[in-house]
């Protein structure tokens, strides 16, 4: 260190510098900080001399190297946009397949409401005439039911509101099944599999599943339902003995009730609904037809009970006649019952006859059309008139002991196609409709 310090000092010591001009010498006296100063100066001009020098020798170089780290931060910033591009247009994508999924599942959605509703609709509106038939019986019922203690049977009609249909050979069956949603889940099934989805929340999904699940529920449900109800009717009808139920209800409804026809032009947007959705609407459609056929048919079938205040004291067919102690024929179902029992029109007709008819005493006769008639006989008083009409269940005489009798009673008969029928079987039917106690049951001939 101190070698270099001395050295330092020896370079630049104090100088003088000699000039001679025309034999005269002069000097000039450099200081030490002058020649360091000076050494400097010259520094700083070698240095930029040897800078510009190697500026002008490599300037080409050095503006090549600018443009290629301009190019490729270019290339970079482009690369940057691209990526930035790639990935809006991967969440556009994704808008517009999340768009057209929503759009997809809202219409299938509505479709199969609509469907539902036209289904639970038309289901409504099925055997209203009967729901009205039943109302009428259970008011009639009972406001003629006795109070007083009393040794006949009385027929009572059950609540009209909660009526139901019940099998003939459900005496110790469930009744048949209500329509109820399953509590924690929905017409087919969104086939989800079979849809291009997008990225969407697992709830929207899950609530999607367990709505399906609950709309097929709710289509099981109405079918079985439905399909329990038809098989009823269709029992109604056989339990009659008489009637053919294929044929009754052509009879009734007429040649053209279901006709149809046309060119098939496909419904726009049907082929939207799934083939299991397509083949249950289908299902529940026709039978849907069938029981409003059915529930048509049955309401113009003497079902219901004439009196509502009697006994049985004798059954259709052969019997011991009260009177001559012989066998013979009886035509009709009688009911012993107290003289001014009203009676009622077991399905509503026209009256074709009022009056006395020989052994019948005085009777009434109606006409329901469709091959059926209905006798009452033995009767104390009418209330009704040749050619007048009557409702369902309307008071038309009062029982008594009229004609070729021993006592209070009501002789009723049922004629089909210009033949008189038992009429028990139509009565026994009429207990599944409107929820009668006791069957037809003879107790002793009077």
């Amino acid at each position: 260190m101190e070698k270099i310090k001395t050295n330092l000092l020896r370079l630049f010591a104090d100088r003088q510098i000699y000039i001679r001009s025309q034999g005269n010498v002069t000097f000039i006296a450099l200081s030490r900080r002058t020649v360091v100063g000076m050494a400097g100066a010259a520094l700083a001009l070698v240095l930029w001399v040897g800078f510009a020098s190697v500026h002008v020798l490599f300037e080409d170089e050095i503006a090549a190297q600018r443009e290629r780290d301009v190019q490729a931060k270019h290339r970079a910033y482009e690369t940057e946009i691209n990526r930035l591009q790639l990935a809006y247009n991967d969440v556009t994508s994704q808008l517009s397949l999340a768009t057209d999924w929503f759009n997809e599942t809202t219409n299938n959605l509505e479709k199969r409401h609509n469907e539902l509703n036209k289904v639970l609709e038309q289901h409504a509106q099925i055997s209203s005439n009967l729901r009205d038939m039943q109302q009428t019986f259970a008011q009639v019922a009972q406001s003629n039911k006795r109070i007083r203690n009393k040794t006949e049977l009385v027929a009572q009609a059950g609540n009209s509101g909660d009526m139901m249909m019940e099998s003939r050979t459900a005496t110790a069956a469930s009744a048949p099944p209500t329509l109820q949603l399953s509590g924690a889940s929905p017409i087919a099934a969104l086939d989800t599999d079979k849809m291009a989805i997008p990225h969407v929340p697992d709830g929207v999904l899950t609530r999607l599943d367990r709505l399906d699940t609950r709309q097929s529920d709710l289509l099981d449900a109405l079918e079985e339902n439905i399909d329990v109800k038809v098989a009823q009717f269709e029992a109604l009808i056989a339990e009659t003995s008489i009637l053919d139920t294929e044929n009754f209800v052509a009879r009734v409804l007429g040649s053209d009730a279901r006709a149809s026809g046309g060119p098939y032009i496909p419904l726009p947007g049907a082929s939207d609904l799934s083939s299991h959705l397509h083949r249950q609407l289908y299902r529940i459609s026709n039978n849907l037809n069938r029981l409003e056929d059915l529930s048509k048919s049955v309401t113009q079938v003497p079902f219901a009970l004439p009196i509502h205040d009697y006994r049985p004291t004798s059954t259709f067919g052969a019997r011991v006649d009260p009177f001559t102690q012989r066998t013979a024929f009886h035509s009709g179902v009688d009911f012993g019952t107290a003289a001014g029992t009203p009676v009622y029109a077991t399905l509503p007709g026209t009256v074709v006859r009022t009056g006395l008819k020989g052994p019948y005493g005085l009777v009434v006769e109606l006409d329901h059309g469709n091959g059926f008639r209905t006798r009452y006989g033995h009767l104390g008083k009418s209330h009704v008139k040749r050619g007048q009409y009557i409702g369902f269940q309307e008071h038309i005489a009062d029982a008594g002991s009229s004609g070729r009798s021993t006592g209070p009673h009501l002789h009723y008969e049922i004629w089909y196609d210009g033949k008189v029928k038992d009429p028990a079987g139509f009565l026994n039917a009429g207990k599944q409709i409107f929820n009668i106690a006791e069957a037809i049951k003879p107790t002793t001939s009077r």
